[in-house]
């Protein structure tokens, strides 16, 4: 019997061209991870390329989504707001896209910290279709070893009171019980 050679799926999404990366681009943070479905993501920071495809997944997200990550109704995308995403130094600030087989991005999580602190607050959204299945957790994790690799001591986070998905995360990755103000929970982690 004649066996074929079966040829390994290539990773989705994938990484920038060398011009499209910016001064300091990370390239050991580019990975493929296997979700707990069997869904495969490229993971890799953020560039200014990336614009498009979150101003698509911007205006694709549901209200809820956008509601849960900016705590407030309809915010609005403006060029400034799109220019900071994807402007990062890879250092005090840094973002982390999830991108599926189909060049879509799925998630994203970044840390927002400034030169001299030892502390940066973090954020993270998902795509519904891509909830319980692992992608929070590993965006998450690896968020945290890049923080603890570039100097940072401490992950803090701010989230609302009723967002049981997002307690139950960052509970699961070692948070300390939050602290609750006017509906908004406040948390950190040691890296």
């Amino acid at each position: 019997m004649n066996e074929r050679q079966k040829t390994p799926p290539s990773p989705p999404g994938q990484a920038p061209a060398v011009a499209a990366r910016p001064p300091g681009y990370p390239a050991e943070l580019e990975q493929t991870s296997t979700l707990r479905d069997g869904r495969a993501v490229f993971v890799r920071p953020v560039i200014p390329a990336d614009a498009l495809a979150l101003e698509r997944e911007w205006r694709d997200a549901d209200a809820e989504t956008l509601y849960q990550r900016f705590f407030t109704p309809r915010p609005r995308l403006d060029a400034r707001r799109l220019h900071a995403f994807v402007h990062v130094d890879y250092q005090w600030r840094l973002a982390l896209v999830a991108f599926a087989a189909d060049t879509r991005a799925v998630g994203i999580v970044r840390y927002e910290g400034a030169p001299g602190q030892e502390h940066a607050e973090i954020a993270i959204v998902i795509n519904p279709a891509w909830r319980r299945v692992g992608l929070a957790s590993t965006l998450l994790r690896l968020l945290a070893e890049a923080a603890r690799a570039r100097g940072l001591r401490r992950l803090t986070a701010l989230y609302l009171q009723d967002n049981q998905a997002m307690a139950a995360l960052l509970a699961k990755a070692g948070f300390i019980p939050p602290r609750v103000s006017a509906g908004v929970a406040a948390t950190e982690k040691a890296v």
